[in-house]
């Protein structure tokens, strides 16, 4: 039986701190409907969003700052209200960022977008894994690398905490963000100019740190799809690239389906449609195997022999079929094959024909050529 990690496991960290209202202030409230918008976002990606999905919405959406769902606009608004800040104010605000307990990259700071994805997807999809992989990994090492408490080695997933003794204020110890510190003290007492620096080096610095770790972290889709396994879930199927597009064949689930029968599915297998386990898994109507009408956001629509259509859920495609032959494929080719023999020269006229009908301007004469043929076929 699989473990899923379940609602109240996240919700409820062992040792979890309450929420230091002084400090994050009006961040709190922003944070609540930051990840409601986000969220909101998120479910335009289907029900069981590939990893390459999920990335993307993290790139463009928390960590963009010119999006309205920006993880970091909140608190950096509130530091900008301040008219000066002293050196306290000023480690702070890094704190309020990194801190993996009370940070905006802590659990404080994701918890409820944790619980938003759980209530948008379920307990057992894997998108929340995929966020919580993306973030804790970029948060983790800029600790390490700007020695947040001293740059302790945190792992993904296990709700760690820093040493506070290690938090050390005094601006000329090496051990608490000490390139930080460096920047800050060449204010000297002019606490303006201070403020300022400190929120430079947060858009300049260390945020660009931040997007340069996820450039980095997204290429690496077996690491996450191994953290995926390691909580008792399946990673989602990825679509091609640029996603599934009318007239691509694909393999889709049916009613009979069994997980642990495609399992069993090589590479080379689905190379194969017609045969072996491909073959044998369609004939017990586990899967079906048929080319895209049309794709409407998550609906993917299919059409019968009869003309009829039906529906599928992206989440319910595994995989495309490449280099599948299109339908009819086959008996044009034959067609061609006997024009040759019989017309040679009538292979000019479809050679014409078909650079005709790709103009685009020429989709209206298309469309007339198209109803006359149908008329025909129906006499």
């Amino acid at each position: 039986m699989k473990h899923i990690r379940t609602y109240e496991s996240y919700k409820n960290y062992k040792n979890y701190e309450p929420i230091n209202e002084e400090l994050f202030g009006g961040v709190i409230n922003f944070f609540k409907n930051l990840w409601n918008k986000a969220t909101e976002e998120l479910k335009k990606l289907g029900e069981n969003p590939s990893i390459d999905k999920v990335e993307d919405w993290v790139d463009k959406n928390p960590m963009n700052p010119a999006d309205d769902t920006y993880i970091f606009k909140g608190l950096l608004d509130e530091f900008n209200k301040k008219p000066e800040a002293n050196e306290q104010d000023c480690l702070d605000l890094i704190k309020n960022i990194l801190d993996p307990q009370t940070g905006s990259l802590g659990a404080q700071g994701m918890q409820p977008l944790y619980d938003n994805v759980i209530k948008a997807f379920g307990n057992e999809s894997p998108t929340l894994d995929i966020i919580q992989y993306l973030m804790e990994t970029i948060r983790n090492r800029a600790i390490k690398d700007y020695k947040y408490a001293g740059g302790p080695d945190l792992k993904v997933g296990t709700n760690p905490k820093v040493d506070d003794k290690k938090i050390i204020v005094d601006m000329k110890d090496t051990t608490h963000l000490p390139d930080f510190k460096k920047v800050i003290l060449t204010a000297g007492q002019d606490n303006k100019k201070r403020k300022q620096l400190a929120v430079d080096w947060v858009n300049k610095t260390l945020i660009p740190r931040l997007d340069k770790y996820l450039s980095e972290t997204v290429v690496k889709d077996e690491e996450i799809e191994k953290y995926i396994q390691s909580k008792g879930k399946e990673a989602p199927e990825a679509g091609p690239e640029g996603g599934y597009k009318a007239g691509d064949t694909v393999i889709y689930k049916r009613d009979k389906f069994n997980a642990d029968e495609w399992k069993k599915v090589t590479d080379e297998d689905k190379k194969k449609p017609e045969e072996g386990p491909m073959k044998d898994l369609e004939d017990k109507e586990m899967i079906g195997i048929k080319q895209i009408k049309e794709v409407k956001g998550d609906d993917v629509i299919f059409e019968k022999e009869d003309g009829t259509t039906f529906t599928k859920k992206i989440s319910d495609l595994l995989g495309a079929i490449e280099g599948a032959k299109a339908e009819g494929q086959e008996e044009l080719v034959k067609k061609l094959g006997e024009i040759k023999s019989k017309k040679p020269d009538d292979i000019k006229k479809v050679s014409s024909y078909v650079d005709f009908i790709s103009d685009e301007k020429n989709k209206d004469k298309v469309a007339e050529i198209d109803k006359i043929m149908s008329e025909g076929e129906g006499q």
